[in-house]
């Protein structure tokens, strides 16, 4: 399947940050954060961006949050 970035799907709608922020009901700088990477994008907002980026949810690849908080523990 293809999938465009949350970046790229913005781009392509021609919206600034700070449109596209206003319009999903966050902060340009959570919303920088989603595309980055940063912070993990709610459900409910993934689903408003789609929305208005006029494309289907299951389209948009949502990047890996690296938090480091499980990568040097034993889970066993």
């Amino acid at each position: 399947m293809f999938q465009i970035t949350l970046i790229a799907a913005r781009v392509n709608k021609s919206l600034k940050q700070k449109e596209a922020a206003k319009l999903i009901g966050v902060t340009p700088k959570t919303l920088r954060n989603y595309e980055k990477g940063i912070t993990h994008i709610p459900a409910h907002r993934l689903k408003k961006a789609a929305e208005i980026y006029n494309i289907p949810e299951n389209m948009i690849r949502i990047p890996v949050v690296d938090d480091q908080e499980y990568d040097d523990q034993d889970f066993f």
